[in-house]
């Protein structure tokens, strides 16, 4: 009973949506049929005109004939003429797809009975269109069911979108079902990952929106800028048809539901496709050939071929998706991922967006006259795919250089320590004493540790730089002549050089007295004061994974000294 009311009620107000837009049409055409015809045209003749123009906002393309008369008058040979008008002024569209929208989405809250909902308000849509073909007359080109249909779908369509948004969003039973299923077949099917599918669906679809949103956007600023540049020619045009101030109003309505169209044009100019008004005619970036054109003052603002500089305006598709993946790539959804799905994502928003493009362009091309006339707008799916590469390569690189950490990157160069070839804790590499400096023999691990001379106050950073300072923390220099002083607990009957180091096994044994001292390289003060101040690393690096190191992150020259 629930789903049956809510059906009802949809359907109402479908053809309530219905009589809006035609009242959007009706209310110019009564005004010219009463002020400029004085009613002298025939009703049927008015309805008729004021039905086909509802169709054609909804992609019913309507058929024209012009006898020899009408034709001189208009500037052609004294031919009869039969053209077919296709191309919909998609500001009346735009008008039924906004209110159907919002009742998808209302729609949506209401769970499964929602579903009535939607299906009612397109069999109500149906209803109106029926009227209205009807009315329409010998304007028709497609039979009646066509003209019943193609609206119909116009107004479900996006109610159906919105209704499936609205479930995903508040997540319906049906909804989870749904997604449960998918992920069974996609388990089936033995690929993994079928967990986080729903996540990376939604994510994938928010990219493709984004991407979208910055593609009108930037085909948005462009027609602006065209505008601007062609006011001059837009208002030359303007004055050329010598209106009354009706006629200008009319025409005024005419430009502003021909807006959209103007809109698709120019993102297709962007992507360098381009499009054509009338056959054998070329609008893109590069150059722009065009023939004979209808006296609309909107045609005012074409753009003119940038030669070898049109290439900036694909340039600029993909800088726009630089920015929007990079953005995206800060978001957690493409942070935590792996890179093969933070890389798959953009590709398959790319694709989206792709066939996105490619109905919007669709619906922006028509034949819009006789002859020549019959072929205006874009190529869909070469917008389509130019708009897909442009974005997707874009988007890839965005997503590319957002994921890569480069604080830590910077933090992992910083830590490789060019003196030491094995990272970890482990052995490291002191210089050696003797003639060749460049030599090097292993440490003991626990007998040396690292000092960042920026923690040390001025005096210790002198006496770690300058040798006869002493070592840092170390008691001062003894003065010359005087006994040097005994260390706690030693023999004070022991008089050997505490700077001398203890002889290790194997080594040869002291000089005897009187005998030739040892080459300077090889003294055993210089080879302790070597063994002392053997620095590690270069400026601006520190050990990396050995605590004993010092904390990471301070830049500045690290100095090894004795433990202790």
């Amino acid at each position: 009973m629930r789903a049956g009311v809510t059906a009802v009620v949809a359907a109402i107000e479908a053809v309530a949506v219905a009589l809006a837009g035609l009242a959007v049409v009706a209310i110019p055409a009564l005004l010219l049929w009463v002020i400029a015809f004085g009613l002298a045209a025939e009703p049927r003749d008015v309805v008729s005109a004021v039905a086909g123009v509802w169709l054609l906002a909804h992609w019913v393309p309507l058929g024209f004939e012009i006898d020899p008369q009408s034709a001189v008058a208009l500037g052609l040979a004294p031919d009869p003429l039969a053209f077919t008008l296709s191309l919909a002024p998609l500001g009346l569209t735009l008008l039924t797809v906004f209110l159907s929208a919002r009742s998808g989405w209302r729609l949506g809250a209401r769970g499964g009975a929602g579903s009535a909902g939607v299906l009612g308000g397109g069999i109500g849509f149906a209803a109106a269109a029926f009227g209205v073909a009807s009315a329409a007359g010998p304007l028709l080109e497609w039979p009646l069911w066509g003209a019943v249909l193609v609206p119909a779908s116009s107004y479900l369509v996006p109610s159906c979108i919105a209704y499936l948004v609205r479930a995903a969003r508040e997540g319906h039973l049906w909804w989870r079902d749904a997604v449960r299923w998918c992920q069974r077949l996609v388990d089936r099917a033995g690929a993994r990952g079928s967990a986080a599918l729903p996540a990376r669906a939604a994510e994938t679809l928010r990219l493709a929106t984004a991407a979208l949103a910055v593609l009108v956007g930037i085909a948005a600023l462009a027609l602006l800028i065209g505008l601007i540049a062609g006011y001059a020619d837009v208002v030359a045009l303007a004055q050329s048809l010598q209106l009354d101030p009706l006629g200008s109003f009319l025409v005024f309505l005419l430009q502003l539901v021909m807006l959209p169209v103007a809109l698709l044009w120019s993102l297709a100019w962007m992507t360098g496709a381009g499009f054509s008004i009338g056959a054998g005619s070329s609008v893109t970036p590069f150059e722009t050939l065009l023939g004979p054109l209808p006296s609309l003052p909107l045609f005012g603002a074409m753009p003119h071929g940038l030669g070898s500089f049109g290439a900036l305006a694909p340039a600029l598709l993909v800088l726009g998706g630089v920015g929007l993946g990079f953005a995206f790539s800060r978001r957690g959804a493409l942070r935590r991922t792996s890179w093969t799905a933070a890389l798959t994502i953009p590709l398959a928003a790319a694709i989206l967006l792709g066939l996105a493009a490619t109905a919007l362009t669709a619906l922006a091309r028509g034949s819009i006259g006789p002859e020549r006339l019959a072929t205006t707008g874009a190529e869909p799916w070469l917008v389509g795919s130019l708009a897909a590469a442009e974005l997707g390569i874009g988007m890839l690189l965005g997503v590319t250089a957002g994921r890569i950490d480069v604080s830590r990157a910077a933090a992992a160069l910083t830590r490789l320590d060019v003196s030491r070839l094995r990272p970890g804790r482990g052995p490291g590499v002191r210089a050696a004493a003797g003639p060749d400096a460049r030599t090097a023999e292993p440490e003991a691990p626990d007998e040396w540790e690292t000092v960042d001379l920026t923690e040390l106050r001025a005096d210790e950073q002198a006496a770690a730089f300058d040798p006869e300072a002493g070592v840092p923390g170390a008691d001062p220099a003894p003065e010359p002549g005087a006994a040097p002083a005994a260390e706690p607990g030693a023999d004070p009957s022991a008089g050997a050089d505490p700077v001398d180091p203890a002889p290790e096994p194997g080594a040869d044994p002291a000089p005897e007295p009187g005998a030739d001292p040892a080459p300077a390289a090889e003294h055993p003060d210089t080879d302790a004061l070597l063994r002392a101040y053997a620095w590690d690393g270069e400026a601006g690096t520190e050990p990396a994974g050995d605590a004993d190191r010092g904390e990471r992150g301070r830049a500045g020259w690290r100095l090894r000294r004795p433990r202790g």
